[in-house]
């Protein structure tokens, strides 16, 4: 009994949360437990995919559909320190500068069509995602880090080497990239109109699918890691959140795979059908100046900008409280490699006397300052629809930036305008939506959105490519883990990420159907750990 308290404890202060089962009823009732396996279970999902594979599923909203089906080397992401070999019997540097590793498969795994997994397959998904079209996934072959060789040293063992060190291969790049089937890839030459079932070494096998409208899987009885504990799995596309929640609160889903918004939490905990469980979730909703645009490529505007936007009340009205607030800096606080003590701070006078002092003026007594040239200042917040809490949020921002004399507006747009307007046509001042982990709890993503960045900034900042230089030329996890710190320093000190706020996962579900489920930081309770048995699971949660 004192061991297992002393494990939740130590658990609890690694992540710095909590997790647990949210009790239904009466203070100092007891929560029932459910079944533990079940035949099938139907679970709502949010965005759109056209198939199963890392060219549609395309983001890490829904991302764990695809682990599903597919597996990585080491499970179960670059989101936590602890991760353990899955596909892998070893991932190990064979250099001493870190840009040689060889990596050893695990005999007798098998694809879902019954061929063996071999370094073949290996090798040949390392130069599919090198030379092939870009995806989420392919950075970690083409760009940080960048294989330029990869050599297959016998049946089940790969070498590859970079340029750059890469030391963080085992815990970032073998922790995140799904491994696919030569056999079925050689051929296809335009990856995201592909439409045959996926063939993985995965717990799953997706048979059947409908784009944008629902996906099912059937459990893989020969798994190597043994068979999973529900056999069927539904997963059916339920934009609308209040839809969602309204299908599982009638019993239409087993579970909703989306956060539960937190004014509801107090309701929900209430109805004895219904469970909820807390997670690290490793989120943030942040509000994004677009570096394309004048004046925001200004690092010193951005930082005047960052002054202004006090995250504090947008926690305590719009999450009650439920997560921490954006005041602790990018990225998430909560992520291992996250540099201790980060600071966004709210200072709106201080935020007046820089814009004061770079031209920022209200020349015409309206209570708004013009640009430098006097020109008129009404800027945009782009929003997606189905997120009302960040229109909330943006109604509140407008507010604090009226406050140091800066006029913004809402724009609201329909889900795929939003995406495509931020990342593609790129006319916006400023957008608020949230970020997944792989934006702010992976290492090497840091360094993939300041590419991004670098091919919209209308002039580029010589201190910060220095320190990029620097993180590329950083040849141990120790060096690297330094100037990692050293870019977040910069990143909060000119802002244009600017963090809102780090909400909690709240994950709610019938218990009465399945009630298995465990918690991975980042993923929170959906993923296919929670249907693989309690022996496995292993790292892959936190609360084995």
């Amino acid at each position: 009994m004192k061991k297992g308290i002393l494990f939740l404890l130590v658990i609890i202060a690694i992540f710095g949360m909590t997790y647990y089962s949210l009790k239904q009823g009466e203070e100092g009732g007891e929560v029932s437990k459910g079944p533990q396996k079940a035949k099938k279970l139907t679970i709502g999902i949010y965005n759109k995919a056209a198939n199963v594979t890392t060219y549609s599923v395309g983001n890490s909203w829904n991302d764990w559909m695809l682990w599903l089906v597919h597996d990585k080397l080491r499970e179960p992401s670059p989101y936590v320190d602890e991760r353990e070999n899955w596909l892998a019997e070893y991932v190990k540097p064979i250099s001493s500068d870190n840009t040689e590793w060889e990596i050893k498969l695990v005999d007798g795994v098998k694809w879902h069509d019954g061929t063996p997994l071999t370094a073949e397959d290996l090798a040949f998904t390392y130069i599919y995602y090198r030379e092939g079209p870009s995806n989420r996934w392919t950075h970690h072959c083409s760009a940080v880090p960048r294989m330029e060789k990869v050599d297959v040293v016998d049946r089940l063992t790969v070498r590859v080497k970079s340029a750059k060190p890469m030391p963080n291969f085992d815990k970032v790049t073998a922790a995140d990239l799904a491994i696919i089937q030569k056999k079925q890839w050689e051929g296809v030459k335009q990856p995201r109109k592909f439409m045959d079932l996926p063939i993985g070494t995965g717990p799953y096998k997706l048979v059947e699918f409908k784009p944008d409208e629902f996906y099912r899987f059937e459990a893989n009885p020969d798994y190597f890691m043994g068979k999973p504990l529900v056999d069927e799995l539904e997963l059916v596309m339920i934009k609308d959140p209040s839809v969602m929640f309204t299908a599982l609160k009638s019993g239409q889903i087993d579970g909703a795979a989306r956060h539960l918004s937190p004014e509801l939490l107090d309701q929900w905990i209430q109805d004895p059908n219904i469970k909820v469980m807390e997670s690290p979730s490793l989120w943030g909703v942040w509000a994004n100046l677009n570096l394309g645009r004048e004046p925001f490529i200004n690092r010193d505007v951005r930082t005047a900008i960052g002054y202004a936007v006090n995250p504090d009340p947008l926690l305590e009205l719009i999450m009650l409280g439920k997560g921490k607030t954006g005041t602790h800096g990018w990225p998430h606080p909560d992520a291992y490699w996250t540099k201790p003590g980060l600071q966004q701070p709210y200072d709106a006078e201080k935020s007046k006397t820089m814009l004061e002092a770079l031209g920022f003026k209200d020349r015409d007594g309206d209570g708004y300052r013009e640009m430098p040239d006097g020109s008129k200042i009404d800027w945009n917040i782009i929003i997606s629809s189905n997120q009302p809490l960040y229109v909330r949020a943006g109604e509140m921002i407008i507010k604090q930036m009226a406050e140091v004399g800066l006029k913004f507006h809402i724009k609201v747009l329909d889900p795929a305008t939003h995406s495509s307007t931020m990342w593609r046509t790129g006319e916006f001042d400023m957008s608020i939506s949230d970020i997944t982990p792989h934006g702010i709890a992976d290492q090497d993503m840091l360094i993939i959105l300041y590419k991004g960045d670098y091919k919209r900034e209308l002039r580029h900042d010589a201190e910060r490519e220095a320190i990029i230089a620097r993180w590329f030329d950083a040849d141990t996890r120790e060096k690297r883990f330094d100037v990692a710190g050293e870019y977040q320093e910069y990143l909060n000190r000119y802002p244009h990420r600017i963090p809102l706020w780090y909400p909690k996962g709240l994950w709610a579900f019938r218990w009465q159907s399945y009630d298995n489920y465990q918690v991975s930081p980042g993923y929170g309770i959906f993923h296919k750990w929670s249907f693989l048995p309690q022996n496995i699971r292993g790292k892959t949660v936190v609360n084995p």
